[in-house]
């Protein structure tokens, strides 16, 4: 049973949202689409912070990344709408359980 619980605490933990991810998200639902540079300014954060944030929540499929070509080379992020973030959350938590469940039989 302890198993289990450890289990269940990193599947949390792995759902947990930091708040200056909120912070980002929110910021490019408002904006649309930014750069790190933007970003980091609009929220007076560093830009390798931005920068290692947004790797993460593109990992996690929460933030789109694109790159540019306007005379220099870039990445721009945009949010992922939060209907395509609920349908992804639903799909990651019904896997979770089935494996969860999977250890407990």
């Amino acid at each position: 049973m302890k198993n289990v619980i450890h289990e269940i605490e990193k599947i949390l933990e792995n759902l947990k949202f930091k708040p200056s991810d909120a912070k980002i998200y929110s910021l490019l639902v408002e904006k649309g689409e930014m750069r790190v540079s933007e970003i980091a300014k609009e929220l007076n954060l560093s830009a390798r912070f931005v920068r290692d944030r947004l790797k993460d929540l593109c990992n996690r499929g929460i933030v789109k990344r694109e790159i540019i070509k306007k005379g220099w080379i870039g990445y721009i992020y945009r949010a992922e709408s939060s209907a395509e973030i609920l349908m992804k959350l639903k799909s990651k938590i019904i896997r979770e359980i089935e494996n969860l469940e999977k250890l407990i039989e």
